[in-house]
């Protein structure tokens, strides 16, 4: 009897034992599976919003490293682009209303060549000054050396399309070739003809040989190639005041400069009809002295 019951009493302690063995490692899975429990919707969200991120800002250096390329020794380099001058820019307004001032004073020098042919009172014949011919020649090459600055910069001077005026400014054209067409089939033909020096060539090289043989013929000569050239050398004002007019709004910023320069304009009137009168007197007295 005290055989099994002491076996009895080892089983229920060996029973106890292996049932607090086995609580303990259910407590222990448990804590590890706590330990091990899954993340949360907010974390994941994150996690893929940094991934995000990093992925973007990779693209970003991606492209910003693709804007560079390098080019190697079997590409060709691409040329330059010319630099196009805006038409409404303040540096070309300026430079308008110097082309604006100097094409008037031009127009004023020609008529200093009709006062070229005098009357020699010692001799009662016509004669040419060379004072005046000198002169004349000089001031009106260099009036027309800036309006040769005027065509190169038209040549490298945008417009604004025609279609694209609607509204605001419109759209401004830089292609070098429309730009080149546009002015070759509007003013190009006027300029030329307007800076042709015919009175230096006449003045200089013709009248010299002509002033002993026939004065009359180069008095003659030289007056018509006057007032022909004069034609477009002030048609040639037009576009370019109404150019200046509609970028600027006025030709001078004040109201003393507007008053002198149209007072100009008056002398400038008086200074042309003078000159023709003077050339119509002489051709009286010469033709008188001649009968």
């Amino acid at each position: 009897m005290n055989a099994k019951g002491h076996k009895f009493v080892r089983f229920e302690d060996w029973k106890s034992e292996s049932s607090f063995s086995i609580e303990q490692e259910d407590s222990i899975n448990h804590g590890n599976h706590k330990r091990k429990a899954r993340p949360s919707v907010s974390a994941v969200l994150k996690s893929i919003g940094r991934r995000l991120e990093s992925g973007s800002e990779k693209m970003k250096n991606l492209r910003r490293a693709s804007v560079v390329h390098p080019v190697s020794d079997g590409q060709k380099k691409m040329p330059p682009k010319k630099k196009i001058l805006d038409p409404q820019g303040p540096v070309l307004q300026k430079w308008n209303k110097i082309f604006v001032i100097t094409c008037v004073m031009a127009v004023s020098v020609d008529p200093i060549f009709f006062y070229i042919p005098v009357i020699d009172n010692a001799k009662k014949c016509l004669d040419l000054s060379e004072t005046l011919q000198i002169t004349a020649s000089v001031l009106r090459t260099f009036f027309d050396l800036f309006y040769i600055l005027r065509i190169i910069f038209q040549f490298k001077t945008g417009f604004i399309a025609r279609s694209s005026r609607v509204f605001g400014r419109g759209e401004l054209i830089d292609d070098p070739v429309a730009i080149m067409k546009r002015y070759l089939t509007s003013h190009f033909v006027i300029d030329i003809l307007s800076i042709i020096p015919l009175p230096q060539v006449i003045v200089l090289a013709i009248n010299p040989n002509l002033k002993t043989s026939d004065p009359f013929v180069a008095k003659d000569l030289l007056k018509y190639t006057v007032l022909i050239q004069y034609v477009p050398r002030l048609w040639r004002i037009y576009p370019l005041f109404k150019e200046v007019t509609r970028t600027s709004g006025i030709l001078t910023e004040t109201a003393w400069a507007g008053a002198a320069f149209n007072l100009f304009l008056y002398m400038l009137a008086s200074h042309v009809v003078g000159a023709i009168w003077y050339m119509l007197s002489i051709e009286s007295e010469s033709a008188g002295a001649e009968s």
